[in-house]
């Protein structure tokens, strides 16, 4: 590597560097796309609909348990204010 002249040349410089290196982990690294897809048994679409539903309905949970909290802590707040 020579010691550019200017800015411009140095970025010059710095490109072909990048592109060089580019290259390299392009050939080094091939993605393969892979268009298989799975058929699932009558059970296991059972068992994932089963599984759906449980977390739905263990994430409402969450969210009323949040909203309790809340009310409560904003109904403590409320109370003990002075008038």
């Amino acid at each position: 590597m020579t010691k550019p002249q200017t800015d411009r040349e140095e970025l010059q410089e710095l490109a072909a560097l990048d592109r060089k290196h580019s290259d390299e982990i392009g050939r080094r690294t091939e993605v393969r796309q892979v268009d298989e897809t799975v058929a699932l048994t009558p059970d296991e679409l059972a068992a994932r609909k089963r599984r759906n539903v449980w977390i739905a309905l263990a994430v409402a949970a969450f969210i009323v348990l949040v909203f309790a909290i809340t009310l409560t802590q904003m109904q403590a707040a409320v109370l003990d204010r002075p008038l």
